[in-house]
């Protein structure tokens, strides 16, 4: 009975249906991955200013994260629906040939776009690093120029100074 049901599931156009199905949920996750390389070079484009606009850093990052839930979900659905079709298309591999072939070519741009978007997360990350260390730079000489200043300031006020006991008691 359940042999049955399941092939009447995919008579009839429902396996075309699920491949079509797939072949959204990958131009879904292509369309994000760009929007992702995009907002990535924006925090690119904040990092490398002549100054570090870093509200617009941390304000991508949330809109970053919401694309990544996206991700998450698409790729859910893809495998939910790959893991119930996929003894079937195997058996049927000719007869859905060119659907097969369209989501092989978007797996591969896909995968080309996750790679794009690893190396501009990687490049960031290094901005990043890099001007964490010359913000650490001009904190530690913001530091030492004001120490300086103090003692400095210290000193003068020292030079006026008559020590109370060099004085003369006597009046």
């Amino acid at each position: 009975m359940q042999r049955r049901a399941l092939h009447t599931l995919y008579k009839g156009g429902k396996m075309e249906r699920y491949l079509d199905a797939m072949i959204q949920s990958m131009d879904e996750k292509s369309a994000c991955l760009k929007q992702l390389l995009d907002m990535t070079a924006q925090q690119e484009k904040a990092l490398t200013g002549d100054s570090i606009d870093w509200d617009a850093f941390d304000r991508l990052i949330d809109e970053k994260e919401a694309v990544i839930d996206q991700l998450g979900q698409l790729d859910e659905g893809f495998q939910a629906v790959f893991d119930k079709i996929r003894e079937k298309l195997e058996e049927r591999k000719a007869q859905y040939k060119d659907r097969i072939a369209k989501l092989q070519e978007q797996i591969r741009q896909v995968t080309d776009q996750s790679n794009a978007l690893i190396t501009a997360e990687h490049r960031n990350k290094t901005l990043m690093e890099t001007q964490a260390t010359q913000e650490r730079k001009r904190i530690r000489q913001t530091k030492a120029n004001a120490k300086a200043a103090t003692h400095y300031y210290n000193s003068m006020n020292r030079i006026n100074y008559i020590d109370p006991q060099l004085m003369d008691k006597k009046k």
